[in-house]
């Protein structure tokens, strides 16, 4: 019998490593099982996030960790590539999760990303993840949802 090929969601590998290069990549939980509803998991990986970008000089430019699943826009660092750091990551949480003592694995396999080109698109990109509760319906207010945020702009946007 003949299995049907995986579809190929990601780039070429050179496109990852062109240093400087941002992304918006979105993390999806496994049968959409809201694990971030748990606001202190959700802190761990938001301090595993900080502790990455401090460590590698990574640019987080925006995060949110919705109950099931995470936005990242980021320009990893010039010694990692994207799938790397993005990998370190959701492994780095799946431990801590485990420590809580959930074993299960709780994200769905890879993640979606894609290629910002411009300042504007850059702009128009963090807005959407950080409205991102508001429009589910979480919050009011963006800054009113725990697991948003940005490393490296204010919540107005500027740098």
């Amino acid at each position: 019998m003949h299995r049907a090929e995986r579809k190929r969601i990601r780039r070429p590998p050179d496109v990852y490593l062109d240093g400087g290069r941002i992304f918006s990549v979105t993390c999806a939980v496994r049968d959409r099982r809201p694990v971030f509803a748990d606001l202190a998991f959700g802190h761990e990986c938001v301090g595993v996030l900080r502790a990455m970008r401090d460590r590698t000089g990574a640019k987080v430019f925006a995060y949110c960790c919705m109950p099931d699943h995470a936005h990242l826009v980021l320009s990893p660092p010039h010694a990692q590539s994207l799938p790397a750091f993005v990998g370190e990551w959701k492994a780095r949480c799946y431990q801590a999760r485990r420590r809580r003592g959930a074993m299960e694995p709780f994200w769905q396999r890879s993640f979606f990303d894609h290629a910002l080109r411009t300042d504007a698109e850059l702009h128009a990109v963090v807005a959407y993840v950080l409205e991102n509760p508001v429009r589910a319906g979480l919050v009011g207010d963006r800054r009113d949802y725990p697991l948003s945020g940005s490393f490296e702009l204010t919540f107005d946007g500027a740098r």
